[in-house]
């Protein structure tokens, strides 16, 4: 036997190998367009037209299919923060724990870098923020709240600040402006404060938070920190 004819059979390919290698690369023969056959001057293969197409088909599923998975795998990241959120303002004892529970534990649970409770105020307050710690309290003008969420909104994902700006973004993240690519507000409904409040989350990547997240989730700990916070200012006032 040939020296040749040697390197032909060691080369040869066996049955185990070639399913491996579709296992490991499962776009392979989506990515090799069907044979077309020869038919004769003017006749059409309409074979593999169809084979084309239901390759590309199968390559449009796929790509939903993956983007379901991401959708999916994003809410549930979402929900098992959130509890985690809601476990801990339950267990605030008065408003000052519950204030140090959004300031500062809601910063891990989420892992966020920056938030802010917003108030509108009719009186305008200086206030500032060292590099340290930007997390607390900020007042904005009056009338911000409604034009940021219109009648009917009560959460708003921001996934790139540099493209969609949201009104009463400098006075919301003030000192850390350039710190937050992507936020997160809520409307928070407090009935013993007279006053719009917004609960901001604020983070320094893009497309941390987006429109296809779990927006009721969020709703639901708006309602939470709004119910908490009546339940203790309510309990100063006796």
């Amino acid at each position: 036997m040939s020296r040749k004819k040697e390197l032909v059979q060691d080369m040869d390919i066996t049955e185990l190998q070639v399913r491996e290698y579709l296992e490991a690369h499962p776009d392979f023969l989506n990515n090799i367009p069907p044979p077309k056959r020869d038919l004769g001057e003017g006749v059409e293969d309409f074979q593999h037209y169809l084979l084309k197409n239901l390759q590309t088909n199968s390559k449009s599923l796929t790509q939903r299919y993956d983007a379901l998975v991401d959708y999916c795998r994003d809410n549930l990241s979402v929900q098992a923060q959130v509890h985690s959120a809601v476990l801990k303002l339950v267990r605030a004892r008065n408003i000052e724990q519950l204030l140090e529970l959004l300031t500062i534990d809601m910063l891990s649970v989420f892992d966020l870098d920056v938030v802010r409770i917003a108030m509108e105020s009719d009186v305008p307050f200086d206030t500032s923020y060292g590099e340290q710690n930007y997390s607390g309290i900020v007042f904005i003008d009056p009338g911000t709240v409604d034009a940021l969420f219109g009648e009917h909104r009560n959460v708003l994902l921001v996934g790139d600040i540099e493209e969609e700006q949201p009104i009463g973004y400098e006075q919301i993240f003030v000192n850390c402006e350039e710190q937050v690519e992507s936020c997160a507000l809520l409307r928070l409904d407090s009935e013993m404060v007279d006053k719009h409040i917004i609960l901001a989350l604020g983070v320094r990547h893009k497309d941390r938070f987006h429109a296809g997240q779990g927006m009721e989730l969020l709703h639901f700990l708006s309602q939470v920190v709004a119910l908490q916070l009546d339940k203790y200012l309510d309990d100063l006032t006796l």
